[in-house]
C-alpha cells in the first residue's frame, strides 16, 4: 500500500454563529490506490474548522486539516480505551 493517500477537502460556505463567530464545514477524505483488485482504503472526515474574514484559501485549507487531526487524534483515542460492555438488569418476574 502506498503510504501517501490522496487530500481532497470540500468545503461548503461558511456559517456565522450567535456570537459572531464564523465556521466552515468540511469534508476531508482521505484515498488511498486500490491494491490490485483490491479496493484501497479511504477515510471521510466531516469537520468545522473557525474562519477569520483575511484567510487566505492555503490558510484556511491549513485550518480544515488541522481540524481533520483533531478529529482522528480523538477517534484513535476513543478506540484504544477497552470496550466496556453494559449489562442490562433482568427484572425478576413475581411468582
Amino acid at each position: 500500500m502506498v503510504a501517501k493517500p490522496e487530500i481532497s477537502i470540500t468545503a461548503e460556505e461558511p456559517h456565522t454563529d450567535a456570537h459572531g463567530q464564523s465556521w466552515s464545514p468540511a469534508k476531508v477524505t482521505l484515498t488511498w490506490p486500490d491494491a490490485g483488485r483490491l479496493p484501497g482504503p479511504s477515510i471521510q472526515i466531516s469537520l468545522v474548522a473557525p474562519v477569520r474574514g483575511d484567510m487566505t484559501v492555503t490558510q484556511l485549507r491549513a485550518a480544515h486539516m488541522q481540524a481533520a487531526q483533531d478529529v482522528l487524534s480523538a477517534a484513535i483515542l476513543s478506540i484504544e480505551a477497552p470496550p466496556t460492555v453494559q449489562r442490562v438488569k433482568r427484572r425478576s418476574i413475581p411468582s
